[in-house]
């Protein structure tokens, strides 16, 4: 497959929380085009099984390749905490592939750190994913995990700022004394004011978008994939495997605005 600075970048999620990545992506390199998949039939898929999580979303990253995708951004944490090495097995010789873990652990953002929260899906705190890696890096952190299961749901279609806020006081309770938190699922990006005033502005929130969409676009750049002119036709483009929430269509008009084109898949 024959790709070039004027081919899309792929990004895939089990629903929303992907979007913000992909408007991350918008502001920094607005030339690009986005191909977007919200896997909406099966999300969450933080309660769903390792095999389940690898199947899926290898059928995924396929789709987007054979959309002749340049690069491929797993912007799910419990993706990649699960199947991020199918993944890279399958297509890495072939396009580039980026996610949403990798580039915060090896930050030098977590080195001021002493005790960091993550709060993640059940699938990422089983798969010690993040444990594992920080350490690489960050040996002397102290790393605290909860699992937060409801929490992905409620976003995918919309939340009460009532009930968001009980559940964030209820599970952000068992963090105690950190000093970082990282949102270990993209759903969660978007409870970032909720989070930021309840700890009061006293707890670092890891920019997570930010540092992951600056390193896609280093590595465009060094394998000369950045698209640096503008094409008539860099509208993103959103496949999803249902019909998708009257809250997830809203977000997309709000970070992309009305020219955009959405699509259903049936193919799982």
């Amino acid at each position: 497959m024959r790709i070039s600075p004027c081919s899309p970048i792929g990004i895939f999620d089990s629903g929303i929380g992907g979007l913000l990545i992909a408007k991350e992506i918008k502001n920094y390199m607005p030339n690009e085009c986005i191909i977007y998949f919200g896997d909406t039939k099966n999300m969450p898929y933080g309660n769903k099984s390792k095999e389940f999580i690898r199947n899926h979303s290898m059928k995924i990253a396929s789709f987007l390749y054979e959309k002749k995708c340049k690069a491929i951004v797993i912007a799910c944490n419990s993706i990649v905490s699960n199947a991020l090495d199918i993944i890279q097995k399958e297509f890495l010789k072939k396009i580039l592939i980026f996610n949403v873990i990798e580039p915060i652990v090896k930050n030098k953002v977590l080195i001021s750190s002493k005790k960091i929260g993550i709060m993640a899906t059940t699938a990422t705190i089983r798969s010690n994913f993040y444990q594992k890696n920080i350490k690489k890096y960050c040996p002397h952190l102290d790393i605290v995990q909860i699992s937060t299961p409801l929490l992905a749901t409620i976003i995918e279609n919309g939340f009460e700022k009532n009930q968001i806020n009980y559940l964030i006081k209820k599970y952000l309770n068992h963090f105690k004394s950190i000093d970082t938190l990282l949102l270990a699922c993209t759903h969660y990006l978007f409870l970032k004011k909720e989070i930021d005033n309840f700890y009061h502005g006293k707890v670092r929130l890891i920019d997570i978008p930010k540092i992951v969409v600056q390193e896609i676009q280093n590595k465009l750049y060094e394998n000369n994939l950045l698209c640096l002119h503008s094409t008539w036709n860099n509208n993103p483009i959103f496949y999803t495997s249902s019909s998708i929430s009257p809250f997830f269509n809203e977000q997309i008009k709000i970070l992309f605005g009305k020219l955009v084109k959405r699509h259903i898949s049936n193919f799982f």
